[in-house]
């Protein structure tokens, strides 16, 4: 819980925030990325051969969460150096047939293809879209049945259209929402559902936030009054649903005090979101009242200012606090301009530097990633390709501040 009077203003400078993220994306870059699949895998070492078998594959919400970061990172540092190699990303992996057909001259150039493999790529290319013979076109324009993971997409290539114009990555945008919102279900207790899957169907925090934050973002983008409908109608179950209990955003209806730093993000993000595209007051209000208690009754914040996941780093959970930070610090960027709430934005910048410093100062590990948790006593010094999005993106929250 963050106390009054133990933080002061941590100096922490821009150019510093500005090498850091250069050396940290090169390093992740060195360590994850295929040059081959135009994507970071889940191990170092660029196996293609793992990823024909279905052995290995591209950590999928985390490498959304790695494009939005890389755009941010260019928009911020006013580069163009990884576009190319996102409109690559983009277009193979779309569709299945187009990351296969790339596969296979590489593994015949290494000697690790034979006469199977062929009749597998024909089989394989053959194979209608869908899932169990439905209709759906599951795993194409960045849609699955996890629809959370949908919405990490479709945030990412929204951030990429408006950086580039180019109306196809709003169409993705647009075709992952009709995805989302099919599956609004009332009679699974409203909201949006985390996953098709008969035995996980349910609606979330986080998939309802991300589908809260696209509506918004794509009604300020098209000025579709049903965009705004569907904003105003998530953010309302959310209400309903009691998701923010008064200190937190808990993880589900009904679930009781399992505090996730992404879902505070998601939920401050989603109602700046929907400032941003009707410039109602009420909305930045209230994300200025939900980010008050978040830093100081929901234990994710440390009484130096620096961002801790509460409940754990295991698994995904690494990449959480990232994710917080980044929408904070979009809040104290609208608060700014709004002039709104300035101890609010005061204090968060205070806690985003004082995370920032504190990662910086604990320093890489030998491979050139940062580690789990972000205090110095940390125990969690796991580095992997979540860290390094989760540090980087915390750079940069502090770095346009």
């Amino acid at each position: 819980m963050a106390a009054e009077g133990t933080q002061q203003q941590v100096e922490v400078s821009r150019p510093e925030l500005m090498k850091a993220i250069s050396f940290g994306l090169e390093a992740m870059d060195r360590v994850y990325w295929s040059p081959t699949l135009a994507i970071w895998l889940d191990r170092p070492g660029n196996d293609v051969r793992a990823v024909f078998d279905g052995k290995s594959r591209p950590p999928w919400w985390v490498s959304a969460n790695a494009v939005e970061l890389v755009v941010d990172a260019m928009n911020l540092a006013g580069s163009s150096e990884r576009d190319a190699s996102l409109e690559t990303l983009y277009g193979l992996w779309k569709d299945a047939p187009a990351r296969l057909l790339r596969m296979a001259p590489e593994l015949k150039r290494r000697g690790q293809w034979s006469p199977s493999d062929e009749e597998a790529l024909s089989r394989r290319l053959a194979r209608p879209p869908g899932r169990g013979g439905d209709a759906a076109a599951y795993y194409t324009d960045y849609q699955n049945e996890y629809l959370d993971d949908s919405g990490w997409w479709a945030v990412a290539w929204l951030k990429m259209y408006d950086r580039s114009g180019d109306p196809k990555f709003l169409r993705t945008a647009r075709t992952i929402h009709a995805h989302m919102a099919k599956n609004w279900r009332p009679d699974k207790g409203g909201g949006v559902l985390w996953c098709e899957d008969e035995d996980k169907q349910r609606p979330n925090s986080i998939t309802n936030t991300l589908f809260l934050i696209l509506s918004a973002r794509l009604y300020s983008r098209t000025h579709e009054d049903a965009y705004l409908g569907w904003a105003e109608k998530t953010l309302g179950w959310m209400h309903e649903a009691a998701l923010y209990d008064g200190t937190a955003v808990v993880d589900g209806p009904g679930h009781k005090g399992d505090y996730w730093s992404y879902n505070q993000g998601a939920f401050v993000g989603g109602l700046v979101a929907l400032y941003e595209s009707t410039l109602r007051r009420g909305y930045l209000d209230e994300a200025a009242a939900v980010a008050g208690t978040v830093l100081h009754q929901s234990g994710l914040v440390l009484p130096t200012g620096v961002f801790v996941e509460k409940i754990g780093t295991d698994g995904d959970a690494t990449l959480f606090k990232g994710i917080m930070a980044r929408y904070f610090g979009q809040l104290v960027e609208v608060l700014r301009a709004a002039h709104s709430h300035p101890e609010v934005a005061d204090e968060i910048e205070r806690d985003l530097r004082a995370s920032a410093a504190s990662i910086l100062a604990q320093g890489p590990a030998p491979d050139g990633l940062y580690r789990a948790e972000w205090q110095p006593d940390g125990k969690d010094q796991r580095s992997n390709f979540s860290t390094q999005i989760s540090a980087l993106i915390a750079f940069l929250a502090a770095a346009r501040l």
